[in-house]
Order: structure tokens, then C-alpha cells, then sequence
């Protein structure tokens, strides 16, 4: 119809896009996005490493420095690590720090197999009894009573770990996935399921998870994998510092002197950036 507006032709749409950020699920898949200690724990609303790995190419020497204000799960510092970047961040939740943390930090890897390793055994030979207490009642709302068990079983070897962080990681994740809720809505459950239900991600009929031993053991071997993995990829001589802090409230200059942190990029501001020139 004369005068209607005219939808832009495909090659319109793809000359606007920056095509160094653009992949498809052929391109990039999950594995790729979740490589090494990305994959750790799930986080929600975390950006693929590959985008970090490219705006720090371009606007980021090696051997620089990366900060993150608002490092969420690490993505941004555990990419500078692995470009060759000494890398800064804070997060208002502790947890995340703590995911941060165990991501960036260096280990010496024969010494943190063992003790996980160790910590299963122990955890096998350890009986509910031995571990003390019954369950409070949020994981006796949340968790049949062999999972909890398992999960408080678990925790209970924790504080005798040389790699404690690590392990509260590994549980924290095993945590998750056991909770008494529908295989599609580990995310956000709203109350808990108890009974057999239709599964929109298997298309069968499934039932809640009722134990979560074979969670830990998994969860804890794979987490020593990733960290491994990660060492064989990380730079040489650069480290990352993480601050559990309210952005708002921090000094950066004070971090900058403790640190060496002397450039303050955010991936938000790269990527605000890029788009904006695109």
C-alpha cells in the first residue's frame, strides 16, 4: 500500500549488528558458553564469556586491568584471567563473592583433588546420625528426608576441609538441584512439589528428586575438572581481587592503590559502547 512504512530488509537488519558479537546456537554452544569454571554454579542473567573475550581484545592491552562493580558470578574477571588481564570486582551478595572467589582463585590442584576426593569418602563412611542435628524447617518443607540428610551430612565436613569455599559451592549446587521441586522450575519454585507430575523438560511423567548423594559426588568431581581445566587456560601472573561490598560504597581509588587496579571498565559500559557506534 502507498505510503505504508516498509519493514528493512534482512541485510538492512544485519548491517546494524556488530557481527563479532553475534553467534548462533551452531556457533556457540552451550558447552562453549560454559566452558571450564563458567560453568561451575548457574547463575541467572549472566552474559556468555565470548562477549567478554572479545570487547577486552579490543579496548583492553594484556596485562592490563579490568574492574567490575557489578561482578555478579565472575564473568567478566574469570574472561580477564584467561586474556592475560589482572582483574577486580564486588558484588552485594556474598554468595557471589564466594562463587568469585573459588573461580579465580589459584590452587594447587593434586592438593585440592585429594582433599575433595577425601571429603567423599568421608562423606560415604559418615552416617545422618554422626552428622547431628535433625533438619530445621526450611529443608523439612523444601527436601525429602533422605535429601536433606545428605545435604546436612555434607555440610557437617566442611569446616575440616583445606578447600572449604569449594565445597560450599559444591553444595550450594547440589542444593539447588534437589530441592522438591519440578525439573523445569529449578529456578524459581513457588511451593513445593511432592508428587509425580508431568515434566515439560523430559515429556514424561517424573518425580521429585528424593536424595541428593549423588548430586555432592557428582557436583564435587566436576567442580575439581573445571578448576583444572581453568588452570591449563588462565595468564600467567595475573590474579583477581574481589570486594563483597555495595558498589556505592566503595572507595575505588582506595582498591586502585591496594590492588594495582588502574583502569576502571565495566563489560556494561563496553557493551553500551559498542552498541552505541554500531
Amino acid at each position: 500500500m502507498e505510503g505504508m512504512p516498509v519493514a528493512p530488509t534482512q541485510d538492512a537488519l544485519y548491517a546494524g549488528l556488530d557481527l563479532e558479537l553475534s553467534w548462533s546456537e551452531r556457533d556457540l554452544p552451550q558447552r562453549e558458553r560454559t566452558r571450564h569454571v563458567h560453568g561451575l554454579h548457574p547463575y541467572l542473567g549472566k552474559y556468555i564469556p565470548q562477549v567478554v573475550e572479545v570487547l577486552l581484545g579490543r579496548f583492553v592491552r594484556p596485562g592490563g586491568r579490568v574492574l567490575d562493580p557489578f561482578a555478579g558470578s565472575g564473568t567478566t574477571l574469570v574472561q580477564a584471567l584467561e586474556s592475560g588481564v589482572h582483574a577486580a570486582g564486588s558484588d552485594v551478595a556474598a554468595f557471589n563473592c564466594l562463587l568469585i572467589a573459588v573461580k579465580t582463585r589459584r590452587y594447587n590442584l593434586f592438593a585440592l583433588e585429594h582433599d575433595v576426593r577425601d571429603t567423599l569418602r568421608r562423606f560415604d563412611a559418615l552416617s545422618t546420625d554422626e552428622a547431628g542435628g535433625g533438619a530445621p524447617a526450611f529443608l523439612r518443607r523444601w527436601y525429602a528426608p533422605a535429601a536433606a540428610a545428605d545435604l546436612l551430612r555434607f555440610r557437617s565436613l566442611i569446616l575440616h576441609s583445606e578447600h572449604a569455599d569449594v565445597l560450599r559451592v559444591v553444595l550450594a549446587r547440589a542444593a539447588r538441584s534437589a530441592r522438591l521441586t519440578t525439573h523445569f522450575d529449578l529456578d524459581f519454585p513457588r511451593a513445593p512439589v511432592r508428587d509425580e507430575y508431568w515434566c515439560h523438560k523430559h515429556r514424561r511423567r517424573c518425580r521429585p528428586v528424593e536424595r541428593a548423594d549423588h548430586f555432592l559426588r557428582r557436583y564435587a568431581l566436576d567442580t575439581v575438572a573445571r578448576l583444572k581445566a581453568f588452570a591449563r587456560v588462565r595468564g600467567g601472573g595475573v590474579d583477581a581481587d574481589v570486594v563483597h561490598s555495595d558498589a556505592r560504597d566503595l572507595v575505588w581509588d582506595a582498591i586502585g592503590t591496594a590492588t594495582g587496579v588502574v583502569v576502571a571498565w565495566t563489560v556494561d559500559w563496553l557493551i553500551r559502547r559498542v552498541i552505541a557506534a554500531s
